[in-house]
């Protein structure tokens, strides 16, 4: 084979490595569906409240959903309470799969964001932890993409938590 084959060989696969991993990120990014997350929060308590108030059957009910949505980072971290990390759990058995429960238990971390001018404490795949630490910097604005865990249990308490599966910074727009 001779330089010019190679080189058309390596911009052929060049260009294809390109254009598949767009179109991978491309159909990732679409089952992250963008959300306005007041808006969610504000239906999810509505039908809550409708369930403890009888107009709706049923007294524990739960889902999980993709969702994507744009934060500003607060600069703080904390535990993440042993309550959210059993909700969910308690709700992965019922739409997830039973091997990412141990990538819940490790879910120990969560961190502060203002979202739509309301902070939200968010917990993060452990696996995520050191390059979110690396390099988003308080302030920073990030496109978070979410596992939703919603869960009413029968005694009424309310779980909507948003589990942070991946990040990207966004760019400052000028």
């Amino acid at each position: 084979m001779n330089l010019k084959h190679v080189f058309y060989l390596v911009s052929f696969l060049f260009i294809s490595m390109v254009g598949y991993s767009q179109d991978d990120f491309e159909n990732w990014n679409k089952r992250y569906t963008e959300i306005n997350i007041t808006d969610l929060i504000h239906y999810e308590k509505t039908y809550a409240d409708s369930v403890d108030n009888g107009l709706i059957e049923g007294k524990y009910y739960s889902r999980m959903g993709f969702y994507r949505l744009e934060a500003s980072f607060q600069g703080e971290k904390r535990k993440t309470a042993d309550s959210i990390i059993v909700s969910m759990k308690n709700v992965n058995k019922l739409f997830g799969n039973k091997k990412f429960d141990l990538l819940l238990d490790k879910a120990i971390t969560e961190y502060l964001f203002k979202i739509d001018g309301t902070n939200y404490w968010l917990p993060i795949q452990d696996v995520l932890k050191e390059s979110f630490e690396n390099e988003i910097a308080k302030s920073d604005i990030v496109m978070l993409y979410c596992v939703l865990f919603n869960e009413h249990r029968f005694n009424g308490a309310l779980y909507n938590t948003f589990l942070i599966s991946e990040f990207q910074k966004e760019p400052i727009n000028n």
